[in-house]
């Protein structure tokens, strides 16, 4: 059987999820938002439209 409803845990997800708590940022526009922004720019070759 596929766990397709079983999210994968490398560990650090909780430290991630305090460290966002801490800062006041668990919607968009915080620290993770622009690490996956920046990513997906340089793995992509994308510009950010804003």
């Amino acid at each position: 059987m596929i766990p397709f409803n079983i999210p994968p845990f490398t560990g650090k997800e909780t430290e991630y999820i305090r460290q966002a708590i801490n800062q006041h940022k668990i919607c968009g526009d915080g620290d993770f938002t622009k690490k996956c922004n920046k990513w997906m720019e340089d793995r992509f070759s994308a510009r950010k439209y804003c």
